[in-house]
């Protein structure tokens, strides 16, 4: 083969290795379905069992909610730096107020109470298998089990990196994402296993992904990671507009992606 020929096949095949990159960047896409926009800083967000997602407006004091049909509309109007959103089986809304260093409770009969008080920034919020809500207590690097009845929290594990966002997992394990880069596995007995080998800040939104892997927002990466116990991690979300912060599932199980500059929120069906 002469010398301009071997150049013209490496040509072609650097054009195929181009073109097979744009098509696999192309349908990661498409899988993203962009939903909603206009949201200032959205930290949290949460589905109940009808299909109503509500979104905590972190820099607006806000928490909005949006119908399955579309309907928007604020639902929280006086809560300073809305962050954490969780809800019980009940019905029950909790939002954790970062700047107010509070977490507040509204009920489906549309009473509303402050739960915990003098709290250290409060991030993400998780409720676990007993009904006790899980709260990424920042400041004081520090998980915390709140009474949801009571108020009454007590430390579950500390420690950490900036702590913000906490899911409990089946085996009654703990998965915490920290801002300062780590994402930590806690079992019941206390034992620590570190995953965030791969995340460069780990943000506040973090979802179980079966018994034995969770779904973690990189705020730092622009993406959304997917890790195992086993060590084993995958990108599952890249291309969003703004860096991802918000991650919940909907009622049917779909991702669902907030961004913290652009104020987008995306469905990534599949997933």
């Amino acid at each position: 083969m002469s010398e301009e020929s071997e150049h013209r096949q490496v040509l072609r095949q650097v054009a195929t290795a181009i073109c097979t990159v744009s098509l696999v960047f192309a349908s990661l896409s498409l899988a993203l379905e962009p939903l909603y926009d206009g949201f200032r800083s959205p930290v949290g967000l949460a589905c109940d069992a009808q299909g109503t997602m509500y979104i905590t407006n972190w820099g607006g004091n806000t928490v909005e909610r949006i119908t399955r049909d579309g309907r928007r509309s604020v639902f929280i109007d006086d809560i300073a730096s809305p962050a954490g959103i969780a809800i019980d089986r009940d019905g029950s809304i909790y939002v954790s107020s970062y700047a107010g260093n509070y977490i507040m409770r509204y009920s489906p009969d549309g009473t509303s109470r402050r739960m915990a008080d003098g709290l250290a920034t409060p991030a993400g919020i998780s409720l676990a298998e007993d009904g006790r809500l899980l709260v990424a207590n920042r400041a004081a690097n520090e998980i915390l089990a709140m009474d949801v009845k009571t108020g009454t929290c007590t430390v579950l594990a500390d420690g950490f990196a900036t702590p913000v966002g906490v899911v409990e997992m089946a085996d009654g394990s703990i998965v915490v994402s920290q801002y300062g880069g780590r994402v930590t596995r806690v079992t019941s007995t206390g034992k620590r296993q570190e995953l965030g080998q791969d995340f460069v800040r780990p943000g506040v939104g973090i979802v179980a992904d079966g018994n034995d892997a969770v779904v973690v927002v990189d705020y730092g990466g622009g993406v959304v990671r997917r890790v195992f116990f086993d060590g084993q991690t995958s990108v599952v979300v890249r291309g969003v507009s703004g860096s991802p912060v918000a991650l919940a599932r909907d009622h049917l199980g779909a991702l669902l992606v907030g961004t913290w500059e652009a104020g987008h929120v995306y469905r990534v069906p599949g997933q």
